[in-house]
């Protein structure tokens, strides 16, 4: 049966590049191989991620006139599949897509252009649509649909944050970064902080909350998702924890927090698994929680 699907995937493949090759006759030399780049991507066989010689140049079309034709191309390929692999490909590629845009330059480079992730996720709806996803009995099917159907709802949470934040979440730990966003914050509203924190702790919970890892035999696509998200979550615990010493200066009752800190606290386990990526900020983040929710300043 593995070889069967094996098989037929790469038939698959084979037929979407001729089909490629005939659909591009006409069309440009950068259009073509941008797509035979993303078709490269997003393959039904092998089983593993997209490959990164394919992702670089996909990014490096973030800031060309092709960026939002591929954007557009990877949400329309991830909505026709029926394929979980591929369909667990493109998201991949469009989450590292989206974190080309990271940062505050792609916020200062950007000003005044719509961004990227607004084809995706604008004014509260997601366009991510997965189709009817075919599981077929194989093991490396069956562990990676659930992750594929949590993957999306986690993309939809990270796209509705970096909405609200105006920025994508995903700050590097680096002293300019922390301090332009802490300079961002202190501008804010106190409820528009809750508000942020609230978003940023649903991530938490989604992440926490994750499809069980494969244990039987290493899924690669299950282990670069977690590889991108991890990064997400370290990103996520340094904005939570630059809000919180800002309230923590505003507010006069410390046991506003107390929602929220318990909430985080319900997800340290879930999450127990990462510590060791970024050890200190670890650390100090949750030893903030204790301190905050014992109200201590």
């Amino acid at each position: 049966m593995r070889k069967f699907t094996t098989l037929s995937g790469i038939l698959k493949d084979e037929a979407s590049q001729m089909k490629l090759n005939m659909v591009h006759l006409c069309s440009s030399e950068n259009a073509k191989t941008i797509d035979l780049a993303l078709l490269k991507a997003t393959t039904h066989t092998p089983h593993e991620p997209p490959s990164d010689k394919y992702v670089t140049f996909l990014q490096s079309t973030v800031d060309t006139c092709y960026g939002l034709e591929t954007v557009v191309a990877i949400v329309k390929r991830l909505r026709l599949t029926t394929d979980v692999c591929v369909a667990a490909k493109c998201l991949i590629l469009l989450h590292k897509m989206i974190k080309s845009e990271n940062g505050y330059k792609g916020e200062n480079s950007r000003r005044g252009n719509p961004s990227h992730r607004t084809l995706i996720y604008n004014q509260g709806g997601s366009n991510l649509i997965l189709n009817d996803l075919k599981v077929d009995s194989s093991s490396f099917t069956t562990e990676l649909y659930p992750w594929v159907q949590w993957y999306k709802q986690y993309l939809d949470c990270y796209l509705s944050i970096a909405e609200v934040l105006s920025i994508i979440p995903s700050i590097q730990e680096n002293s300019e970064d922390k301090r332009y966003e802490t300079q961002r914050v202190s501008s804010y509203t106190t409820d528009c902080i809750f508000k942020q924190i609230d978003l940023l702790v649903d991530l938490f919970e989604l992440i926490s909350g994750r499809p069980e890892t494969p244990t039987s035999k290493p899924n690669k696509i299950v282990i670069e998702m977690i590889e991108v998200i991890v990064k997400d979550y370290l990103s996520a615990m340094r904005l939570i924890q630059i809000r919180f010493v800002e309230l923590n200066e505003r507010i006069a009752k410390p046991d506003e927090l107390v929602p929220v800190l318990v909430r985080l606290e319900k997800c340290k386990e879930g999450m127990s698994e990462f510590s060791w990526r970024g050890k200190y900020l670890v650390e100090d983040f949750w030893s903030l929680v204790l301190k905050l929710k014992d109200g201590k300043r």
